[in-house]
């Protein structure tokens, strides 16, 4: 077992119903990293995207609701220092609005 940093992309694609409230913020997508103790890079990447996933719908509820579907991509998966991993840092996303949609910096 080793320490991995993982550099995630996320991608949610929006259910075309979930309009009824036009004020909801819809994201296109975002960007997050997660530190994890895995046993090889792939076994990182899936512990990444079960943390991540279950992040996001704890705080928005969106997939659980129905209201988008979600794609996880590794985007760098690389060994870390332990003591990274012990660290709590910084989990929060950066969103990222569609082209030509209003920008919103909730994260």
């Amino acid at each position: 077992m080793r320490s991995f940093y993982v550099l995630v992309h996320g991608r949610l694609d929006w259910v075309p119903d979930h309009s009824a409230n036009e004020e909801m913020f819809t994201p296109a997508g975002f960007y997050c990293h997660r530190y994890v103790l895995a046993s090889g890079f792939e076994d990182a990447a899936e512990k990444a995207f079960r943390r991540i996933r279950k992040s996001l719908e704890k705080q928005t509820g969106w997939l659980k609701g129905g209201l988008a579907t979600l794609t996880l991509e590794a985007q760098e998966v690389r060994p870390a220092a332990l003591r990274k991993l012990l660290k709590r840092g910084n989990r929060r996303q950066e969103f990222y609005a569609a082209e030509g949609a209003a920008q919103d910096d909730r994260t």
